[in-house]
Order: C-alpha cells, then structure tokens, then sequence
C-alpha cells in the first residue's frame, strides 16, 4: 500500500481480520491504551521495538484468518489468489507494516528516523519462498513514483531458464508500470541471454514480441547478454535492489532486497557498465514516417524470401486505388512521403503479390476489420468504411485464388494461452530483414527493427514453427479459407445493409 500511515494500516488490518485491539494488545503485551494512539496517530511504537512489533503484528493478523476475512484481505492488498502459504503472507504484512511506519515517521520526524532502515535490518529482507516476488516490485514501483516523476529500472534475467510463472512476472513489467502512472518518465533495460536450445520458442519468441510491442509510452530496451542463469537481479536507481535465486530445477530458493544507498549504488553502476561493454541491443526503434522516408520498406520489401506474421490487418495485400485513396488522406500535404508510398504500391502490386510469399493472418484480426473498419496504415490507425474493406477484402480473395506463388494461412485460435488477451503482434521477416509494428497510440506509430543476429535466427525459427507445425489452429487449405473470409463478409454486409435501413 503506497503512502498509508502505521496507524491506518493496523486498522485496517484489525477491520480485515475482525480483531479487537485489545486482542492484539494482549499478544504485544502491551497496553490496548498504546494500540489506539498508534493507530490514531498520537504516537508510534519506538524504533527500538518495531521490528518485534511487525513481526508479532503480522503472525497475529495471518493466524486470525478464517477463510473469508484471508480472501478479503488477499483482494485488498491484490496479493495472488492461490497463495496458500501463511508464513509468506505473514512475512508480506511484516515488509507492509515497517514501510508504512518509514513512511509515518519519516513523515513526521523527518530526521529521527533516518538509520531506522539499518537499525532495523530493513535494508536486507529474505524471503524463503518468494511466490510475492511480483507484488514486492510493483509495490515499490508505485511507491517510489509517488515521490519523483521518473524511474530508472535495469532487470538482470536468462528469461530462457526460468519458470513460465517467473517469465510472466517479467513480462508483465511494463503494464504493471503503465498502471502506476502512465504520466511518469519511466525507462526499463532488460539483460537477458537468448538461448535458441529452449525447445519451448513458441511461448518464448511470443513472449519478448509482446514485451517489445506492447506500451510504446515506456522506454522499454531489451539487450542480449549473457547473464546469471540462476538469478534475476533488478534495481531501481536510488530506490531499490531486487534478487531472486534459483536452483537447476528452476524453482525459486530465495529472494532478497535492499534499500541501502550504497548497495542500490554498486548494483545499478555495475549492471550500466555491463550493458555499455557487453551488451548489444536487439531492436531499432523508427517511426513510421523514417521507415517510408529512409526507405526502410521498401528495403525490406525487395527481399529475399518474406514471410508475414499479420495481426492487425494493415497496408498489404490492398488494391492500387485504395492504397492510393488512405496514403492521400493520412499524407496529403507531404509530398516527399506521398511520392515513395508510390514506390512501394507500384513494387507491392507488380511483383511482391505475384511472388513467393508465406503469409500467415489470425482470423479474429480479419473478423474485427471487417466488423469495424480499423486499420493500421504504415501503422497509423485510421477508419475505413463498409465500401473500402468490402474493396479491400475482395482483393485478398482475389490473390488468394489467382496467385499461385502467394500462400496464405489463416490462424484460428491461440498459439499460447496465457497470451490470449493480448494483442496479436504483426512481424515482417525476410532474408536479411526483421521487422515488428509496436501496438500503435497516441503519438506513437513505431517500428520495431531487430538488430539482433540471434534474434533474427529465432525469430525464423518461430515462424517456421507456426507455419508447419500448429496445424490445429492453423487452416492452410484455400477454399476453407476463402469460404470462411465469404462468409464473414456476407454476415458483415448484411449487417451493415440492416443498419443502412434504420
């Protein structure tokens, strides 16, 4: 809980559990009298005493839990719903109630209490089974951006070599920061090794593509480097150092964090030399006007050996005229830029269409265009009408039918389930080539370009997989295809004609 008083959260801890304070004085050995001025304000527990305060504190709290009041509390504090250890969350109400009573006295004797964290082994903190590892993090995050408008966060992890559920934790980073602040100036780097061996590239290629794609309002670098398999180590500059420790098995020994200036220090400074001397960033981020100016695309497009992974439905596969009509409407007063969207139209209708091509498109992503109308031009969301996708559309089924050359999959279903809720990314790999549209907002329209060989080398590897192997979310014969795009256009249509009549 960010910025909440000692005395708040003893209440509200008391109310959670329906305890009397004179019921937790009694296991203090303390006067109820205390209890109610700590919990009014009027005074606080000395810092002689805290840490056997909390620790009872807490105990007492976790053993007065029946189920109901542990579920109420679990909701309250958004603690994992399947954690079953008591000792943990006991030790989770412990760190809560020490940072609430740094927070009460620092508040309100600033200078009293300023060894408080090393009287009171606050700057080092174990925990033996970590499964609140995500929420310690989070926690901190949020309380740390309530005091300053940025946040300076390098996270050391072989991704590759840990537990899905700890790879999750990670990956759920920047929308765990969007949800802190979305105002704040946050930038995070990840060290982390790629490690093509894993048999498990689906969930993993997946996994860094939505990391990269995803909250484009964050600056987000990912770096490949080779890091400590057996424990994940992030630190907040002048906040916060994080680790968690591993065995071979991949589970979690232990974590530990510390808040000490000089330790925080030597962790950030030390992990900033390694990112400048060993690591190499795997992606280029570029806007969607320097990849048309700088002839980016069109580089790209004059490869060897393309292959699409197609998400949200973009500038492909649309007729000569309305590629024309959409690039006036979005740059009519660009010359420059209008004059090499010709270029690629006129490469793209003439040769890339009638080449070898392997595409794949998830279904849901044709069925919400047609339904809506939203597509990504150049990655630039705009709105299309009933008649354009009907165009649009049509010309995919023509290609589909006439060009030999051009194979095209649909994907209906999930490759993973845990990222099901996200949104399904578009990636352009050819030859030499990698490219990755970032999920579009408001004044950002980017690119993502992969720099990175081993990268490149997974990325392939991902693709093929999809392409060869999914076979049970993957529809590859073309009259399945060609009815299913008919028969979403025709319910579309008519829908679209009933709506017309009112």
């Amino acid at each position: 809980m960010k910025n909440i008083t000692f005395g708040k959260l003893l209440e509200k801890l008391l109310h959670l559990s329906n305890q009397k304070k004179s019921s937790l004085a009694k296991a203090l050995g303390y006067d109820v009298s205390y209890i109610s001025k700590w919990i009014t304000g009027k005074n606080l527990p000395t810092q002689k005493s805290i840490s056997d305060i909390c620790k009872i504190t807490s105990e007492f709290i976790v053993d007065s839990l029946n189920m109901s009041h542990m579920q109420e509390l679990k909701n309250y504090f958004e603690i994992d719903k399947d954690l079953e250890s008591n000792s943990v969350l006991a030790q989770y109400l412990e760190r809560s109630l020490k940072e609430a009573y740094m927070y009460t006295a620092e508040k309100s004797v600033p200078n009293l209490y300023k060894k408080t964290h090393t009287e009171d082994s606050y700057n080092s903190m174990t925990h033996i089974n970590p499964k609140l590892r995500k929420q310690y993090l989070s926690k901190d995050a949020s309380l740390f951006m309530s005091n300053s408008d940025k946040l300076d966060l390098i996270i050391s992890a072989d991704l590759y070599k840990l537990n899905n559920s700890d790879k999750m934790a990670i990956a759920d980073m920047k929308k765990d920061l969007m949800s802190v602040n979305a105002s704040h100036d946050i930038r995070v780097r990840l060290l982390m090794g790629l490690d093509r061996s894993d048999s498990d590239i689906v969930f993993n290629t997946i996994m860094i593509i939505n990391m990269i794609t995803t909250y484009p309002e964050i600056n987000f670098e990912i770096f490949n480097c080779e890091v400590d398999s057996n424990a994940i180590i992030s630190v907040m500059k002048d906040r916060i150092f994080h680790a968690a420790i591993y065995t071979k098995d991949r589970q979690c020994l232990f974590t530990n964090m510390s808040k000490d200036k000089h330790i925080v220090d030597e962790i950030y400074y030390s992990l900033e030399d390694i990112l400048k001397n060993q690591a190499k960033p795997i992606l280029e981020i570029k806007s969607s006007l320097d990849i048309i100016r700088k002839r980016t695309y069109l580089q790209y497009i004059m490869g060897q050996d393309l292959r699409w992974l197609i998400g949200h439905i973009n500038e492909l596969f649309m007729p000569y005229d309305l590629f024309e009509e959409i690039a006036e409407s979005i740059f009519g007063d660009d010359k420059e830029v209008l004059d090499e969207l010709k270029k690629i139209n006129m490469l793209l209708q003439n040769v890339i269409y009638k080449s070898k091509l392997k595409v794949l498109i998830y279904e849901l992503n044709i069925r919400k265009y047609i339904s809506v109308g939203e597509l990504n031009f150049f990655n630039i969301p705009v709105k299309l009408t009933f008649e354009q996708r009907e165009r649009h559309i049509n010309y995919i089924k023509k290609i589909i039918e006439e060009y030999d050359n051009v194979e095209i999959k649909l994907i209906d279903g999930d490759f993973v389930e845990v990222f099901k809720d996200t949104q399904n990314p578009s990636i352009y790999l050819s030859k030499t080539l990698k490219i990755m549209s970032i999920n579009p907002r408001k004044d950002h329209n980017d690119y993502a370009i992969i720099k990175d060989s081993e990268f490149k080398h997974i990325c392939d590897e991902f693709f093929d997989i999809l392409w060869n192997k999914e076979s049970e979310i993957v529809v590859s014969n073309k009259i399945e295809i060609l009815e299913r795009i008919e028969k979403i256009l025709t319910c579309a249509k008519v829908i679209n004609e009933s709506l017309k009549l009112e």
